[in-house]
This record gives structure tokens, C-alpha cells and sequence, in this order.
């Protein structure tokens, strides 16, 4: 099992086919990748084609407040979002009879333990559906990033013997788990890297000032250094005088 957080560059995928159930399960709702995805672009492209060099302290703090406003509400909308973990009937009775009866606690983990028992309740059948012992039903979970995160801290303890139907169970519950880490982890990176590079991007608003491996500023940069090389020219260019005021100097 690859470690919970990881840096994910490319976006990994929000939703996967369930093949027992032939159901498409997405662990993030189709608003909140909307939203996230439109904000990074947004921030991307607002970076690239604003620039403070040669502005006004004013207008340079309203381009770093619009940055800044932007980010903030991909962050807001980060921290408040639920995440939908999947369970089937053997998967769901794996994971509580082993946060019941398996693992053991301390007093940091106890409560934990016990809102995460909560959170799983008891399994009870979609209505409509009669057999108790049916492994196509699926039952949605909804937990915020910390809980996803303490489950696995909690369950990765676990050790298993063999390989044995419990041991395939625990595998796909951890895969699971690790699915959607990787969507945390893409979106938390974004806010990171965003935060950073905001800063970067305001610090070279200042003449001379770049970012190894990023173009903001350089193209302002060169055009200021040409108009100042323009009219530099100008000042120095030796007034013509006319043919008749040379004659009367002579």
C-alpha cells in the first residue's frame, strides 16, 4: 500500500466502476471538482497574463488581492469538502468487526475509533431490497479528509495472515481509502503550490527580480528595458540644423 499522501502532478481519476454493482461511484460530488478545477484554472491564468511591473503600489495590491481572493475560495470550499467512501456488505462487516474487536486503542485513538464506528452505523438494505446477504449492494459513506485520514493511521496497524478472503477484504478497503487520498492530496498540492507561487509571482513585480523556471515579469521586463533604451536614444540624437543657419554661422 503506497503511502497515504502523496504529490500527484496529473489530476487523478474522481470516480471508478464498481463492477459487482456496475455502478459508476464518484468520491467527490460533480460541483466540488467543478468548482476546484475552475479555481486552479483560474489562478493559472491569472498569473500568466497579470503582471505588476512598471504599476502603481495600488494597482499592484489589487492584483495580489485578486490572486488572493480567488485562492482563498478554492481553499474554503477544500477544507469543507465531503468525501463519499464506498462499502459492499463483506467489506462493511470486515472494517467494523475490525474496528470492534481486532485493533486496540490508546487514549489518542479511542474516540477516533468510536466516531469512526458511528460513522459506519449499521448495515441496513437500499429499501426496496430483500436479501440480507446480497454483495452487489452498496452502501455510501461520507467523511471530511481527516476522517479518511485517521482511518487509515488507525486501520494500517492491522496485520493479516495469509491470503485468505479477510486479507483480499483488507486490501480493497485500503484501496479504497488510498483512492481518494490521492484526490486529497492533488487538490491539497494545488493550494500549496498556489499559496507559494502567488508569492513568487508578486515578488517579481519588483524590476530585476525573477523565478528560476517561470517566465513572469520577462516579457514586462524586456519591454520596459527597450522603451528605456528608446528614449535614452532620443535624448542623446544630435539636433539637425538647417543648411541656411550653417551658412550664416560660417
Amino acid at each position: 500500500m503506497e503511502k497515504l499522501i502523496e504529490t500527484h502532478v496529473t489530476k487523478p481519476e474522481v470516480s471508478y466502476l464498481d463492477k459487482a454493482s456496475n455502478q459508476n461511484l464518484r468520491a467527490i460530488t460533480l460541483e466540488d471538482e467543478l468548482f476546484l478545477d475552475s479555481k486552479i484554472m483560474q489562478l493559472d491564468n491569472f498569473i500568466k497574463n497579470n503582471h505588476g511591473l512598471g504599476k502603481s503600489e495600488t494597482e499592484k495590491d489589487e492584483l495580489y488581492y485578486s490572486a488572493q481572493t480567488t485562492w482563498r475560495e478554492f481553499v474554503s470550499r477544500l477544507k469543507n469538502m465531503k468525501y463519499t467512501f464506498y462499502l459492499n456488505r463483506k467489506e462493511y462487516n470486515f472494517l467494523t468487526n475490525l474496528l470492534l474487536t481486532k485493533l486496540e486503542y490508546t487514549v489518542d485513538t479511542v474516540f477516533i475509533a468510536v466516531e469512526l464506528t458511528n460513522m459506519l452505523g449499521n448495515w441496513e438494505l437500499t429499501k426496496g431490497k430483500t436479501d440480507v446477504k446480497s454483495d452487489t449492494e452498496i452502501k455510501a459513506y461520507v467523511a471530511d479528509a481527516t476522517e479518511i485520514t485517521y482511518m487509515y493511521h488507525l486501520i494500517a496497524k492491522h496485520t493479516v495472515k495469509g491470503l485468505t478472503n479477510d486479507t483480499y477484504l483488507f486490501v480493497e478497503i485500503l484501496k479504497k481509502i488510498g483512492f481518494i487520498s490521492k484526490i486529497v492530496s492533488y487538490y491539497d498540492n494545488n493550494a500549496k503550490t498556489f499559496n507559494k507561487d502567488i508569492q513568487d509571482w508578486v515578488s517579481t513585480f519588483e524590476e530585476g527580480i525573477f523565478i528560476e523556471g517561470k517566465d513572469w515579469g520577462r516579457k514586462e521586463h524586456e519591454e520596459l528595458m527597450k522603451t528605456r533604451s528608446e528614449n535614452s536614444t532620443e535624448e542623446i540624437k544630435p539636433k539637425k540644423t538647417s543648411k541656411k543657419k550653417e551658412e550664416e554661422k560660417a
